[in-house]
């Protein structure tokens, strides 16, 4: 799978290495340490019958892979004996009847990390050599977790923060979670509304009948026909999407190529102007962007948007803004990003990621892409990003 996971450490292992908010958000990183543990409540809202909850990631410090107990304790993955060797402890979190007290433990620093439910069973996890998580894969019905009911949320704790956000940007289901995040300030994120989930489907399906486009092979049903969960483009393959932008970005490259593209790194950090020369364009401080694909602008890490550890923090942020830029397909009707449009004006073209389209339409805050943090100056975020400097108790909730 190809996700937004939060490594904050400088030592990412996955392609999907970022730091917030210095490249995506206007906001800069804080400078004051955070505390090495803060408190983290796991609950269940609304839903009958019983949950399990089960939190993952890589421990600060050591990189380790590691999961939370429900006695408290942490888990530290073992060298297995082979590939695929079932996780052999239990690291199932029962969480209580709906609307009962949350289950509270203590979090660990820890980074590039999921809070996953899963409803009326478990999840199997299994060991890779190294030691290595396998996680739970919601798109190859071989997995044994496939036809289970399951989401997560993502969040890293590190010596300045935790980052924590609603993610859609693989998967949408029908648990809805939301996140609670107490220190310095009180942050919530609303959970996904009831009903939610088929009307997202309803939607990709209506489009995929504009179009032509297999926006409804994203949805995935379960063996009584009903919406299992609905997965992002960019986890059905590259052949499927190869076109959708290709008329958008021959457009854009030509306007470009006989105006300036001005991109705002926000925060005082310096504001950029690119022109297209053949097919490359190029901003001042000599960063280049060849023409993404389909594929590219969906993942936000692939070609010319590939996250590559070593690039600048000024590539790293025009690329942030351009990507974005590209998936809410607003670079024809604005020269000037992110600070010329605001949300109202995003998936307005008839190409756009409608897949981001569908889900802002129908939740009220989220990632639908990797770069869905990038927002105007003075707009608000539409991401459901979650950070604290002084966290003190971050609630996790399952249910509306």
């Amino acid at each position: 799978m190809i996700s937004r996971r939060l490594f904050l450490t400088g030592t990412a292992a996955t392609a999907a290495a970022l730091t917030y908010p210095a490249w995506g958000s206007s906001l800069s990183p804080r400078a004051a340490a955070a505390a090495g543990t803060c408190e983290i409540a796991l609950q269940n809202k609304s839903l009958s019958g019983s949950v399990n909850a089960y939190v993952t990631g890589h421990e600060q410090g050591t990189d380790q892979w590691i999961l939370l107990r429900a006695d408290g304790t942490v888990y530290h993955l073992e060298e297995p004996p082979a590939a695929g060797t079932p996780l052999p402890v239990d690291c199932a979190i029962p969480l209580g009847a709906a609307g009962s007290a949350p289950v509270v433990l203590t979090l660990p620093q820890m980074y590039g990390s999921r809070v996953y439910f899963v409803r009326d069973d478990t999840l199997d996890f299994l060991v890779n050599p190294g030691p290595s998580l396998v996680e739970p894969a919601f798109s190859n019905s071989a997995d044994p977790n496939y036809g289970r009911t399951w989401s997560f949320c993502e969040f890293t704790f590190n010596p300045d923060q935790i980052y924590s956000n609603i993610s859609y940007v693989d998967l949408v289901t029908g648990l809805p979670i939301g996140i609670t995040l107490e220190g310095d300030s009180t942050h919530t994120v609303a959970p996904l509304p009831d009903g939610a989930l088929e009307k997202i489907a309803d939607g990709l399906t209506a489009q995929a009948a504009t179009d032509g486009h297999p926006w409804d092979k994203l949805i995935l049903r379960g063996d009584d026909g009903q919406v299992l969960r609905v997965i992002s483009p960019q986890n059905l393959g590259g052949e499927s999407f190869g076109d959708v932008f290709t008329s958008y970005v021959d457009q854009v490259w030509e306007k470009y190529s006989s105006e300036d593209l001005t991109i705002d790194l926000q925060g005082g950090r310096g504001v950029f102007t690119g022109r297209v020369s053949g097919d490359t364009l190029t901003f001042n401080g000599g960063h280049t962007f060849s023409k993404p694909n389909s594929m590219d602008i969906f993942t936000c890490n692939s070609g010319p948007f590939a996250n590559n550890p070593d690039d600048s923090d000024e590539k790293k942020g025009l690329l942030a803004r351009l990507s974005a830029a590209f998936n809410r397909s607003t670079l024809l009707t604005f020269p000037d990003q992110p600070n010329g449009p605001t949300a109202a004006d995003y998936y307005q073209d008839p190409v756009t990621n409608h897949w981001a389209r569908l889900l802002h339409a129908n939740t009220p805050i989220g990632y639908a892409f990797p770069y869905d943090d990038v927002q105007p100056d003075g707009q608000p975020d539409v991401s459901g990003a979650a950070f604290d400097g002084n966290p003190t108790r971050w609630t996790v909730s399952v249910g509306s």
